[in-house]
């Protein structure tokens, strides 16, 4: 993103909407506008409530600040966001795009399809190495958060890091009058437009390039610190800490943190306490009437001070506290970590009442508030935007729309970043060009279309015969169609011829090894009967609960619908008499079942019974009878 001479800083805050507008000076930057205004929104509002109440603030302050610029840097909250710091060997930019794609692969927790990401580098030169900081968020984050941004009235040319955003502005407040003059030469170099050198004249001096800001080259260090500094933004919902690396070559950022707690949850210990209903009543007490109980604790008014609240906060600041000290301790820890020598508070939440004591008697380190920055500040802030100390993150979003930050980690989508990028001059020159190729083409064409009409036209008359082939082929078509679909309905009369050979292989599997069958008779109607000899009482029993279970695994199977073959009848017939030996004699049995998945695909007709003739015959018309009896076991008829 090219550095712009003005640009607005939005911090979308949950309880207020800061905006600062800054603009560059020769070596200073002027704060032009600074306000701010409460949203009115409640935790106990839902998500999109809330989002609503940020926009209504943000579009009404922007229309009552008459802020001169349209331009404006927003930022994701630091506790959404994934950073990851490391190490490379020192190669081609090619080659470091490609490992970082690799490490992200490796240490980023949610798929890369998902995220969006971003990283830059610098150089170590005395360690022939470079240093990444690589940093992720999910898109779906970004795309709400864009939600939010596309509903107000101005340009995003930048979606940075709270925590990124709250370290640049805490840098550029401490610097001194000399690293003033080289972070301004260095933005002056950068932009300048490039173009190509023009020959020197004979005798002429050759002009040096200025170096670039990222190339780490010139015998001077800038922005060197001789003490670590840790910056804390303690906001609504979140907790913002960063800490700089000391005597280093850039603005190079140590570690960063963000804990999700805040302002938020001593409120609501002070409706707890206080018993108070409203949330906005509990967070006027809070700004009014509370003081953090340090040891030098005293009430002097007990008119203005709360001394219920005061406790209730107290214990909220207790344990974010807490959650500093665990921060600062693993900080310690790493490899490059240093023990901190000062903090620097801001944020809406440090104007408490003693929070900065409280802060330095608990942590044991000097605690500082931002409003006290040097005079020399080359940021020209005036008394009547108030405390600096709620607009610190909205100064370095602002900042880093100016150039002035080295931090350039920008979450805006691509697409935007196109349009963003695309300058107008060119835009207008290729207008012009489209324009003018448009004209000839014109003129040109008319040749070109006249030939497309006669390819046009012969083209049609090719289409006109062919079309009798595809009318042709369509009737060969639905007679095949109509053919397949009369095989199909034949093949479904067709489809049981083996199933007596399934059935009896089922039951053979089914059949209790004391069991020895006699006669099995299977009608076409699907009844069954089956008679056999068994050496114990209970055997029949068994294997008719055998059959049912095998069989009715078969017909879900088979019928796709829930059935219930039964056995209809299980019969103990008279004892058949000893043999095998056996002194106990086998019981004789007949199990009747009716498969319903046995289809009858023929008319059982009976045969007529014969007529006597002339009072001879076979008497009674019982042989009718019997040739009727064998055409119903036979199954003979009619073919449907």
């Amino acid at each position: 993103m090219a550095p712009l001479k003005q640009c607005l800083g939005i911090d979308l805050g949950f309880n207020s909407v800061k905006i600062v507008e800054l603009a560059l000076d020769r070596n200073s930057v002027r704060v032009v506008r600074a306000q701010s205004a409460p949203t009115g929104a409640t935790p106990s509002m839902s998500p999109e409530e809330v989002r609503t109440c940020m926009v209504t603030c943000a579009r009404e302050l922007l229309k009552k600040g008459r802020f001169g610029v349209r331009k404006a840097v927003f930022s994701i909250s630091g506790h959404k966001v994934f950073i990851r710091r490391f190490r490379l060997p020192k190669t081609s930019e090619e080659r470091i795009a490609r490992i970082i794609q690799y490490e992200a692969r490796q240490q980023i927790p949610f798929p890369l399809d998902k995220t969006s990401l971003q990283y830059q580098h610098r150089e170590i030169p005395e360690e022939n190495e470079v240093e990444v900081l690589l940093v992720a968020v999910r898109t779906d984050e970004v795309r709400d958060f864009m939600q939010i941004v596309n509903r107000l009235p101005v340009k995003p040319v930048c979606v940075a890091v709270s925590s990124f955003a709250l370290f640049s502005a805490n840098r550029f407040l401490g610097l001194t009058e000399e690293q003033t003059e080289r972070v301004f030469e260095k933005v002056t170099s950068r932009k300048k437009k490039v173009s190509k050198p023009k020959k020197a004249k004979k005798g002429a001096a050759v002009e040096e390039e200025v170096p670039d800001l990222d190339d780490g080259g010139g015998e001077e260090e800038e922005f060197v610190f001789e003490e670590v500094k840790g910056f804390v933004n303690i906001g609504a919902t979140s907790l913002d800490l960063a800490i700089g690396k000391t005597s280093d070559v850039g603005s190079n950022i140590g570690f960063v943190r963000t804990v999700p707690h805040g302002g938020n949850e001593m409120t609501n210990a002070i409706m707890r306490t206080c018993q108070v209903e409203s949330f906005h009543d509990a967070e006027r007490i809070k700004t009014s009437s509370t003081q953090l109980m340090s040891f030098n604790f005293d009430f002097e008014d007990e008119e203005t001070i709360n001394q219920e609240a005061s406790g209730a906060v107290t214990e909220v600041t207790e344990r974010l506290i807490t959650e500093l000290r665990r921060t600062l301790d693993y900080y310690i820890t790493q490899p490059d970590g240093m023990a901190i020598d000062n903090l620097v508070l801001c944020g809406g939440q440090s104007q408490l009442k003693g929070i900065d004591s409280y802060l330095e008697e608990k942590l044991t380190i000097p605690v500082t508030l931002v409003s006290d920055f040097p005079e020399a500040s080359p940021l020209k802030w005036q008394e009547s935007h108030g405390s600096i100390s709620p607009f610190v993150i909205s100064v370095g979003l602002a900042l880093q729309g100016l150039g002035l930050s080295d931090l350039q980690i920008d979450f805006l989508p691509e697409e935007r970043k196109i349009t963003r990028d695309f300058p107008y001059k060119m835009a207008a020159v290729m207008v012009l060009l489209l324009a003018g190729t448009a004209g000839i083409a014109s003129q040109a064409g008319k040749d070109y279309a006249q030939k497309y009409a006669q390819e046009a036209q012969r083209l049609q008359q090719d289409i006109m015969r062919e079309q009798r082939q595809v009318e042709v082929f369509e009737q060969a078509q639905a007679i095949h169609d109509d053919v397949a679909n009369r095989f199909v309905e034949l093949s479904k009369s067709f489809g049981q011829r083996d199933y007596w050979v399934e059935f009896l292989i089922r039951m053979t599997e089914a059949l209790p090894p004391d069991v020895m069958l006699e006669d099995i008779r299977l009608n076409h109607d699907g009844e069954v009967r089956i008679q056999g000899l068994s050496e114990e009482p209970v055997s029949a029993a068994n294997m008719a609960a055998a059959l049912e279970r095998v069989f009715r695994g078969r017909l879900r199977e088979a019928r796709g619908e829930e059935t219930n073959p039964s056995i209809e009848d299980v019969t103990d017939l008279q004892q058949a008499p000893p043999y095998w030996g056996n002194p106990r004699p086998p019981q004789r049995f007949v199990l009747t079942m009716r498969m319903r998945d046995k289809f009858n695909h023929l008319d059982v007709t009976p045969t007529p019974s014969p007529t006597p003739v002339g009072g001879g015959g076979f008497g009674g018309g019982g042989m009718g009878e019997f040739f009727g009896g064998m055409g119903a076991g036979a199954g003979a008829g009619g073919r449907r």
